[in-house]
């Protein structure tokens, strides 16, 4: 299956992208309900259903960034999609397309 893109970001300010699948924009559906209650959790449980109604494709979820910080911060990861959701969502709010990537190091040596 491939992946979906799944938005989160800004309405005023910066987009972004996490590419989730289908089974884990479902995990994240799940995992919403077991997710100790914070501020915007309906907008979220809202949106995550309406991003799995047949027929909308992509498969796109904007939410503001301070929500999206709250959701990850409380998310109760249970199954591995939910983990691997959940990491996607923390590197694309922590690493939003706009800020400069870091330098990586390539060690070729073997092991």
């Amino acid at each position: 299956m491939s992946p979906e893109r799944v938005s989160v970001g800004e309405v005023e300010g910066v987009r972004i992208r996490v590419s989730w699948t289908r089974a884990e924009i479902q995990a994240m559906k799940e995992a919403v309900e077991l997710t100790p209650h914070f501020e915007g959790r309906l907008e979220v449980r809202d949106t995550l259903r309406a991003a799995l109604r047949p027929g909308r494709a992509p498969r796109t979820v904007t939410l503001e960034v301070p929500l999206a910080e709250r959701f990850a911060g409380r998310l109760v990861s249970l199954d591995l999609p939910t983990a691997l959701a959940k990491v996607k969502l923390l590197n694309a709010i922590r690493n939003p397309p706009d800020a400069p990537a870091a330098p990586t190091e390539t060690d070729t040596r073997a092991a």
